[in-house]
């Protein structure tokens, strides 16, 4: 117990309680979290209020994201040697900081350069929050520690663009970092308070620069094909070449790990059982969820006519059910073990993602609501399972570089299941269009109380139906199934205007029917991934070190 107090940073002699821990805590994680999603809604405040572009203004998302990826990693071994609670207060005071810059900034160049600080900050304490967490509780509460960190990241992550709504119709996008200020001063105030701190463990050995050079060189590229594959196209000459650039890096990077003394990332870990299947685990599930609430959101905007509030609704029953679950599941985590709950996670999150898959148009909410609950029912599970495992199965010395790589894994997944599922939006979608498109082409032509010259404009309609890039935003994809709209018309006769009025309507529901459809496979893909995140599951440890037997209710 001792070592591993000391190696979060809390001296086992001045132990305070974990929900102390737990509430120092919880504003700087929820903060680095939900600013990696909280800026989603405010891009299109940005593009107007500052003149600037879509690809520009998604780099302030974008960049954020990748600079998570690339520190996690090496943050996590910076606190191993310097004190989890001084990188989770550095990090969050950097953090804090950068919102003011990201606040006052004039032009969109200087709130991506300020967010690329907020995100190291983010890097340093999101991982440390986790270890910190964990080493707040005994070892028979593991499971219980990693339920409500799974319950706190889901909630904070996927509550991101909610509450940047809501700040934005509350004033402006710079609100979302002022925001930010004075929950930081808390959680700076509170994690320096709540938290007591280990005695330094000098050591005289540098740091392994050479292995953070290459990881972050080799993440870099990684995450940024990851974030432009869609965009460049996946085949094209530069994401093929940040692909292979990354191979070249990693590789040289696990090369040199295995050489040196004190490496960055002791390499050896993969080779327990546990460790490797969480972080391959936690990265197909993440695979699974994170472009779920996206792809969603469109569905529900652009082709069930809900408003964003109300698909904001729909979509939240993911996070709320998650966090309901995560610390049922901790404690079900300290008497039964992780893995087959996990793996029942897993299957409930495959269901879940399957009937959502077969979503109808025409249902009602609470159809939505229920599929998506079993989705969060499913995250809500088997997330603190992969948690607890991954983080039980290290040595003390090394929880926080641990964590970090946990955190990679989730945040590569989080990036590749976006990539992926928008690459297989993108093909169905095309391919829905087209179909839709000849369709319509045969109705009109079927029509013999229509002039050539008003089928000629009809059909000019459904062309330029067809050339839109249905997957570029909302606004674009309700035009594609509202073929007609905008498209000038010659004169027309009374009975023409009949006809008309009856072929619109006609047409739409064939663009509105086939692009649905084209939703299909986005979320199979999603369901499909869930149900691949079994099989590593299946090799977690049966139960973790430390825990009580499965006939003993532990209190917290």
């Amino acid at each position: 117990m001792n070592g591993t107090s000391s190696a979060a940073g809390i001296s086992p002699g001045t132990r305070r309680s974990p929900w102390l821990v737990l509430l120092a805590v919880t504003p700087g994680m929820f903060l680095a979290l939900a600013d990696a999603t909280v800026m989603s809604i405010a891009l299109p405040s940005m593009i107007q209020t500052m003149n600037s572009s879509v690809i520009t203004v998604s780099w302030v998302l974008n960049g954020y994201n990748l600079v998570l990826t690339v520190l996690f990693l090496t943050m996590g071994r910076l606190a191993d040697r310097r004190g989890h609670t001084t990188i989770f207060l550095g990090g969050l005071c950097l953090f804090a900081a950068a919102s003011i810059g990201a606040a006052l900034s004039p032009t969109v160049a200087w709130v991506i350069v300020f967010r690329i600080f907020q995100a190291t900050g983010g890097a340093a304490v999101i991982p440390t929050s986790l270890t910190l967490l964990m080493s707040a509780f005994p070892r028979a509460r593991q499971g219980f520690a990693a339920g409500l960190f799974g319950g706190l990241s889901t909630l904070a992550a996927s509550l991101g663009p909610a509450l940047g709504g809501a700040l934005i119709a509350a004033s402006s996008w710079r609100l979302i970092f002022w925001f930010n200020v004075p929950v930081g001063i808390v959680g700076i105030a509170l994690a320096a308070t709540l938290i007591p701190r280990a005695p330094r463990e000098r050591s005289e050995a540098p740091m392994d620069l050479a292995g953070v050079g290459l990881v972050s060189a080799g993440l870099f590229c990684v995450t940024l094909a990851l974030i432009q594959s869609n965009t460049w196209g996946w085949l094209s000459a530069p994401i093929l070449a940040l692909f292979a650039a990354a191979i070249v890096l990693l590789s040289a990077w696990v090369a040199w790990e295995l050489r040196v003394e004190r490496p960055l990332f002791d390499l050896r870990l993969f080779r327990n059982r546990s460790f490797a299947a969480a972080n391959a685990a936690i990265t197909t599930v993440d695979v699974a969820m994170m472009g779920t609430a996206f792809m969603l959101v469109i569905y529900l905007v652009a082709l069930v006519d809900y408003s964003e509030l109300r698909a904001a609704a729909a979509v939240t029953f993911v996070p709320a059910a998650g966090l309901v679950f995560s610390p049922f599941t901790g404690r079900l985590i300290d008497r039964f073990g992780p893995r087959w709950l996990a793996v029942i996670g897993a299957l409930v999150s495959f269901v879940g993602l399957f009937f959502l898959a077969r979503v109808m148009r025409t249902d009602p909410f609470v159809q939505v609501a229920w599929r998506t609950a079993l989705v969060g029912a499913g995250l809500g599970i088997t997330l603190p399972c992969l948690t607890s495992a991954g983080m039980a199965s290290l040595p003390t010395g090394d929880r926080g570089s641990g964590s970090g790589m946990l955190n990679t894994s989730r945040q590569l997944g989080f990036l590749l299941g976006v990539a992926i599922l928008v690459a297989v939006f993108g093909h169905t979608m095309h391919t829905s269009v087209v179909r839709a498109a000849e369709k319509a082409r045969a109705v009109v032509d079927a029509q013999p109380l229509l002039s050539k010259e008003l089928k000629h404009y009809i059909d000019l309609g459904i062309d330029q139906a067809e050339s839109v890039n249905a997957t570029a935003n909302i606004a674009d994809l309700r035009k594609v199934v509202h073929p007609l709209n905008g498209v000038p018309l010659p004169n027309i006769t009374a009975v023409e205007a009949a006809v008309l009025l009856n072929l619109r309507d006609r047409l739409e529901a064939i663009f509105v029917d086939d692009v649905a459809a084209g939703f299909f496979w986005p979320f199979m893909t999603a369901a499909i991934a869930a149900l691949f995140s079994a099989a590593p599951a299946v090799f977690l440890q049966r139960r973790l070190p430390g825990s009580a037997p499965p006939g003993e209710l532990l209190s917290a």
